[in-house]
């Protein structure tokens, strides 16, 4: 959301991945611009924003008792039925028929726009436009941290992060929320 309204655009947004939404043209000829954030980070996010009692979107229709949800509930649920949601962000970073790498690709936790910014003519610094107002820690097990970091096994791998050890996750979240 914030690199759309960064760029000017608005109107719908659709979550789906470049290889079922972008043709294989479109990808090689425009400039592609991807985002990744630190994968159980995005995840716990995620959670946060969907559980909190503020969320009315969508999926509130579709799971009215989601603002109840455990984490464990959670993360199965939607990873299991909602494959768009919490996918892997390497399904955004490339377009499986074409092997074109992103033009840009920033991560969340130091992102530096500059030159993007300078080669579009776009002075303004980057919004942050998803800023959730649920803070407080999510209470993932182990044996689901461990589950997660599974999941998002290709993100660790390809983007170069590297899961902290689980009493570090927990610790930081604790020091987060204070």
């Amino acid at each position: 959301m914030s690199f759309r309204k960064w760029l000017g655009f608005d109107g719908p947004v659709n979550h789906g991945v470049p290889t079922v939404n972008t043709p294989y043209e479109l990808w090689n000829t425009y400039t592609v611009i991807t985002s990744v954030r630190e994968p159980l980070d995005r995840a716990v996010s995620c959670y946060r924003f969907l559980t909190h009692d503020s969320y009315t979107g969508i999926f509130k229709k579709v799971y009215p008792d989601l603002g109840g949800w455990d984490p464990l509930t959670f993360f199965r649920t939607i990873i299991n039925e909602q494959l768009f949601v919490l996918a892997g962000q390497y399904k955004y970073a490339e377009h499986f028929q074409s092997n074109k790498k992103p033009d840009f690709l920033f991560k969340f936790e130091n992102m530096d726009t500059s030159e993007l910014g300078a080669r579009l003519g776009i002075a303004e610094p980057l919004p942050r436009a998803n800023t959730g107002k649920n803070k407080s820690p999510v209470q993932l097990s182990e044996d689901l941290y461990l589950s997660l970091v599974e999941h998002f096994k290709v993100d660790y791998l390809l983007f170069n992060y590297r899961p902290k050890p689980y009493s570090a996750f927990m610790e930081r979240q604790e020091k987060l929320a204070a």
